[in-house]
């Protein structure tokens, strides 16, 4: 018989520290952001997902190796048990959904276009209203961002700074992206 999860349950990392790779355990994000990544055989790192409250992550539901997941930001999560897993079966069909998500943004054939909807998706799934739109208010480096769709830092750079002068975004301060209303 397996107990309930409750958020005493919940473990603390902090920014920049790896989620621990637990056999037979998936975690259970409940607070912050966490970012999934691989490194290729040629030593490129490809970000797989970013991933918040309530999302499902772990190697169990990759089949890439290496894979890795890193905290943007202070963490909590729960580590949820193989005997469990069942009990999470909303959670695990939206992992599936954000992940073909991620595939149609970097499938894109326009830069600009696939960072667009990386922006988007970052603001619809993190972002906070605030009177000027949707605030993406985590580190986020622009590195970070050409990983994830496929492109340079500095194509990523030029692209940001088209967008804020085209009125698309506002970048009150480092390391947050407002999309405007």
């Amino acid at each position: 018989m397996s107990r309930s999860i409750t958020e005493t349950d919940s473990l603390f990392f902090n920014s920049g520290r790896e989620l621990p790779t637990k056999d037979d355990h998936l975690w259970l994000i409940v607070s912050g952001v966490v970012k999934s990544y691989t490194i290729t055989e040629e030593g490129s790192l490809v970000i797989l997902g970013f991933w918040g409250a309530d999302d499902l992550v772990g190697q169990h539901l990759s089949n890439i190796v290496p894979y890795t997941l890193e905290c943007i930001g202070n963490v909590e999560a729960i580590a949820i048990p193989r005997q469990q897993w069942e009990s999470f079966a909303d959670n695990l069909l939206h992992h599936a959904q954000q992940t073909q998500h991620m595939s149609y943004i970097v499938r894109n054939t326009k830069i600009a276009r696939r960072l667009w909807l990386l922006l988007e998706w970052l603001a619809e799934k993190f972002g906070k209203v605030i009177a000027q739109g949707r605030l993406i208010d985590f580190k986020l480096t622009h590195q970070e961002l050409a990983n994830a769709i496929s492109t340079t830092r500095i194509t990523v750079t030029k692209t940001l700074s088209q967008f804020e002068e085209e009125g698309l975004i506002l970048r009150p301060r480092t390391k947050c992206i407002v999309l405007r209303s």
